[in-house]
């Protein structure tokens, strides 16, 4: 059961530093060109949150209401690239920004369950 627990905080950290580094991203984007067309490693970061976030989620032994949240985020970085225009860039921008702070919100509240059962 430790070899769990240590499993499922190594994943929760690994979808932190993805998460992270896919906000550091769209944070420092400006221009709508770079919104548009979103880099590789960018898209390999998601890849590889997604594929923590499943990891996650089974070895979870129940579900949480807020596992769902990542797709928020997910939605947030792929609407510009299939609706974005220049003339719209800056509200775009925005959903960018606050969108994939969805992206830390679940790996969060699973870390504050995780330190709860632990007390």
């Amino acid at each position: 059961m430790k070899e769990n627990k240590i499993v499922r905080m190594l994943l929760m950290l690994l979808t932190l530093v993805f998460g992270g580094l896919i906000i550091a991203y769209y944070w420092n984007v400006e221009a709508w060109r770079d919104m548009e067309t979103v880099p590789l490693y960018v898209m390999i970061f998601a890849l590889a949150y997604i594929l923590t976030q499943i990891g996650r989620r089974y070895l979870s032994s129940s579900k949480k209401w807020w596992d769902w949240f990542y797709y928020i985020a997910l939605i947030a970085m792929i609407l510009p690239i299939f609706f974005g225009t220049p003339e719209h860039q800056t509200l775009f921008n925005y959903i960018t920004d606050f969108g994939t702070i969805f992206f830390v919100i679940p790996t969060l509240l699973d870390g504050r369950e995780l330190n709860r059962k632990s007390d």
